[in-house]
């Protein structure tokens, strides 16, 4: 069951079977927390376990050993400057990557890697304490020592694969984790935002999309010290407020996203609703959010911050319904309450007469002064 290394097959890259040793996790990682990326290979492995549910992987390797149908994508380590833009399927990088000495980044397959490794390695299994997994058969561990793997020569080769595949393909990675990978190909140089949506394939907008409201939570952070981690899990939700017309404006947004100066997306008169919108939607060090899904979004907020009364509402009450039935107006808030109120005491009334208790005529008791005073109020001059 066990794989020759280093043997190179003719592709348009290469394609060999690698010791496992020889290949370390990807500390640039776009779904490992911030906190975690630059990590040494332990740290990581262990926020692999932990965070990204390795068992049911383990389980059928146990079973099965390593699938040569879905080999790592990898780029080789300490590449020597003559050769870090050489042609992948040159003698010289064939010869380099077929050295004893050189190692590899897995770039794709890292879960796939760490569950490998701490199949094979008992040590690494007790520094995780991880007691289970006894009696592998030697033929699996075998197998999993060396891993097949598609070489490229450096990691911005990869961007196009992983940009189709990831983002707009069919292992799409999370909306941050994606916006996050856009951003580090952008803001290290690497590539030009229209590049990226070029080389993807992307005519939908997504990757602009995720990388200024990626740039927008990054402001918020910086402006005004806000802990991000609670909007890094639903991410998506920011996505959707900045495409929407008033939230735009709202925060000062261009119209068109690509008019957006991606270092401040947000003018600086504007950074009190940009607090207000992270607070709204994510929550804050105080409070919980006022939206637990996206219609809170497209159905509320967009029309509550375009009604001054219904913004200063959610800004003293942080009631969202109450918000919006604001946003057409007071009067049409009464109204709409009035006739709620009138259906509901309509409904009562067909049921009252079977339930004559003390309760019950207390409480309707309690409604004829409320519509007494009502009336009255409405009626004076």
């Amino acid at each position: 069951m066990g794989k020759k290394a280093n043997q190179i097959s003719s592709r348009k890259r290469p394609q060999m079977n690698i010791d496992i040793e020889k290949l370390f996790l990807d500390r640039d990682n776009p779904r490992l927390p911030e906190n975690i990326q630059g990590q040494n290979e332990a740290e990581l492995l262990k926020a692999l376990y932990k965070g990204f549910n390795l068992d049911e992987l383990i389980d059928s390797m146990r079973q099965n050993g390593y699938f040569d149908e879905e080999p790592l994508v990898v780029i080789p380590r300490n590449v020597p400057s003559k050769l870090s833009k050489a042609n992948v399927s040159s003698e010289e990088f064939i010869k380099f990557i077929s050295s004893d000495t050189t190692t590899f980044t897995v770039v794709e397959g890292n879960r796939r890697v760490a569950a490998a490794k701490l199949l094979i390695d008992p040590k690494l299994r007790s520094q995780l304490n991880i007691k289970q997994w006894q009696g592998i058969l030697p033929a699996i561990i075998d197998d999993l020592k060396s891993l097949p793997a598609i070489v490229y020569s450096e990691r911005s080769d990869v961007t196009p694969y992983m940009g189709v595949r990831h983002i707009v393909g069919i292992q799409k990675w999370g909306s941050y984790a994606k916006a996050r990978y856009i951003a580090r190909l952008i803001d290290q140089g690497k590539k030009t935002l229209p590049e990226v949506e070029t080389q993807i394939g992307d005519s939908q907008g997504s990757v602009r999309k995720n990388y200024i409201s990626y740039k927008i939570l990054q402001q918020a952070r910086d402006e005004f010290d806000y802990d991000t981690k609670s909007a890094e899990d639903k991410f998506s939700l920011l996505i959707l407020a900045v495409g929407q017309g008033p939230i735009k404006r709202f925060l000062g947004l261009p119209t068109k996203l690509k008019d957006t100066n991606p270092n401040a997306p947000v003018p600086k008169d504007k950074i009190k609703n940009l607090k207000n919108l992270t607070s709204w939607v994510f929550g804050d060090d105080r409070n919980l959010p006022v939206i637990d899904e996206s219609r809170g979004i497209t159905g509320y907020l967009s029309n509550v911050v375009e009604s001054p009364d219904a913004l200063k509402h959610l800004e003293r009450t942080r009631n969202l319904q109450e918000a919006y039935d604001l946003s057409d107006g007071e009067e049409q808030m009464v109204l709409r309450y009035l006739a709620n109120i009138n259906s509901k005491l309509q409904t009562v009334l067909g049921l009252a007469h079977l339930h004559k208790t003390a309760d019950v005529i207390s409480e309707v008791e309690k409604c004829a002064e409320t519509a007494k005073q009502l009336l009255k109020t409405v009626k004076e001059n």
